[in-house]
């Protein structure tokens, strides 16, 4: 029953149905953005279990919020994103621990080099990005959250402002920023 949202208005009329009582409505928006959002919070955490239970509760923090759900006229996905952002700072205030910073683990390491090319292209990839992925550890959490939702979850500047609720122009400024910074401690990296 897997159909792919194609557009906004797909994601709307979902929402509504949905907040209507419609379980097929809310199991179509389930599917589609499960993946995604899990992949978000396994990079934040780290840990599978953690990623998959954290990622159930911003569905159920959805569900119940369907209600009081309203089209303001953001990005639908920057919905979800925001309740995700909550969820694991939630998490990490409850571990009592710093959070945001991009985790260091083989399993999401794995997630990102999971490329399907040949063999020795495989092992190319896979060392940049491990390396990249190191040096992104390096720095600030805004700028790791900015480039993480731009760059592995493909998503406009427009969409990532409202999720951290900053403007478009500061968002994009951020993410130049973010991008200079990265490129500067790669540079570092490669010649030391």
């Amino acid at each position: 029953m897997t159909q792919n949202l194609s557009s906004e208005q797909d994601f709307i009329a979902l929402v509504k149905q949905a907040k209507q009582g419609d379980e097929a409505a809310f199991e179509l928006l389930y599917e589609n953005y499960f993946s995604p959002l899990n992949r978000y919070i396994l990079i934040r955490v780290s840990d599978v279990n953690d990623a998959d239970d954290l990622t159930q509760l911003v569905f159920i923090k959805f569900y119940k919020n369907l209600a009081n759900w309203q089209d303001k006229g953001f990005q639908p996905s920057a919905y979800l994103y925001s309740i995700a952002r909550s969820v694991i700072a939630d998490f990490y205030r409850a571990k009592g621990r710093k959070g945001n910073k991009i985790a260091n683990s083989e399993e999401v390491l794995e997630i990102l080099t999971d490329t399907s090319q040949s063999p020795h292209q495989d092992v190319i990839a896979s060392e940049e990005i491990k390396m990249l992925y190191r040096n992104l550890k390096k720095l600030p959490d805004n700028y790791q959250e900015v480039l993480l939702l731009r760059y592995i979850e493909n998503l406009p500047s427009s969409e990532i402002a409202q999720i951290i609720h900053k403007s478009d122009v500061a968002t994009r400024k951020m993410l130049s920023r973010a991008v200079a910074a990265l490129s500067k401690i790669v540079k570092e990296s490669k010649e030391a």
